[in-house]
């Protein structure tokens, strides 16, 4: 034997580099997948020590010397994660300003995959001064890309300058972005709708009781006052506070309606769509339940709120008298009157808070509020006796026969 390109079992060198990049390859790409398992169970207060995992198991995988996540920030990028393998110096530099890496920052906006090596830059400019202070003499720069906008960047690197950085290898990276990029914003989002839950109970609070108990005060002393006076003072004021008490009411409403269904089960529609009835003041208007209507997966006290709130708009705007019908349609359900209907250019902003033409303005808002929590959609059109027809869709997969 030669010596000259041929492995003790008859392999070429070719070939036995080529299986052992593909070993290499097949391990990353499980290691991966443990990463990734890993972020998607992640809590917020966990998150921080899973990615410095995940960049230190990935880094000595392929050999890097520093891992990093760099994130945008106040017009810049700031270091939020790295590793550094041992007898490294870790990155000195925790923010980066646009200018000091104007080239890289202008690869990484169209979404490319960057691999730098240091020596081979322009002596003099931002990104070789950046790199070369901190000791990188090869990196792989790989976008966080977000709903097609940069959130920042994910980086190795090396100090050894014969590093060469396989295509597939530097694939399988950006793999490792992407999952950093989909955990940071899912905490974000967590903790977004976190603080906006803990501000509604505060709202909440403030309501049922900083208003609710100076207005039952008020209340009780004008129905005193009704007993002993006959002024219609006193009842325009009566009035007034009543109203007052339903506005808080729908108000505490829409505050704690917005939550999703975490626990469905079985509804019976027509049951729910005849106890909102009899427990609202329909007066003299007449409902007619169409056959069909089944059964859906949510919640019927919720369900019941939304049908009541449909059916006081229906007399609200349609009169005592007014007729309202309930039936089955493509996906879903529908509320239906002939009451004067809702213009074309307003059905849109009919389901916003604060709009009326009488009465809270929160009443089909709160609809709206209950219909999407249960993960369906509702929208305004014309009846078949002119009036309004309020359908909600996307029940079909909860649906089910009597």
């Amino acid at each position: 034997m030669d010596g000259l390109g041929e492995e003790a079992d008859g392999r070429s060198e070719f070939e036995f580099s080529r299986e052992t990049d593909a070993s290499h390859q097949i391990e990353l790409y499980d290691l991966i997948l443990d990463i990734s398992t890993s972020l998607m169970s992640a809590e917020p207060d966990e998150l921080e020590t899973k990615l410095r995992w995940g960049l230190e198991s990935v880094g000595r995988h392929i050999g890097a010397d520093r891992g990093y996540v760099f994130q945008a920030q106040n017009g810049g990028f700031e270091r939020t994660t790295g590793w550094t393998d041992e007898g490294v110096v870790p990155w000195s530099a925790q923010r980066l300003d646009l200018e000091e890496f104007e080239w890289l920052h202008r690869r990484l906006e169209r979404f490319d995959n960057t691999v730098v090596r240091t020596n081979e830059l322009p002596r003099g400019t931002h990104l070789y001064e950046l790199l070369s202070s901190e000791g990188v003499a090869s990196a792989v720069f790989l976008p966080m890309v977000d709903n097609w906008s940069l959130e920042g960047f994910v980086g190795f690197d090396v100090v050894e300058s014969n590093r060469q950085w396989d295509d597939t290898e530097v694939n399988l990276l950006r793999t490792v972005a992407d999952m950093i990029t989909h955990s940071l914003g899912r905490v974000r989002r967590e903790q977004t709708l976190e603080a906006q839950n803990e501000r509604l109970e505060t709202f909440a609070g403030v309501i049922s009781h900083d208003l609710r108990n100076p207005l039952n005060v008020v209340t009780g002393s004008l129905r005193l006052a009704q007993r002993d006076l006959d002024s219609p003072h006193v009842d325009r004021a009566a009035r007034a506070a009543d109203r007052m008490e339903g506005l808080i009411e729908q108000v505490l409403m829409l505050a704690t309606q917005g939550q999703d269904i975490s626990d469905p089960r079985p509804v019976r529609l027509e049951s729910v769509v005849e106890s909102a009835w009899d427990t609202n003041d329909t007066r003299a208007a007449e409902l007619r339940i169409e056959d069909g209507l089944g059964t859906v997966d949510g919640d019927p006290d919720r369900l019941r709120e939304a049908f009541g709130n449909l059916f006081r708009n229906a007399v609200e705007h349609g009169g005592d008298d007014v007729r309202v019908r309930v039936g089955p349609c493509a996906e879903g359900f529908y509320v239906a009157d002939d009451g004067p209907g809702i213009p074309e250019d307003a059905r849109e902003s009919v389901f916003d808070r604060g709009y009326t033409t009488g009465g809270t303005g929160l009443g089909l808002a709160i609809v709206r509020t209950i219909v999407e929590a249960h993960g369906w959609s509702v929208r305004v059109r014309e009846s078949a006796d002119g009036g309004a027809r309020f359908e909600i869709t996307g029940v079909g997969c909860g649906r089910a026969s009597d």
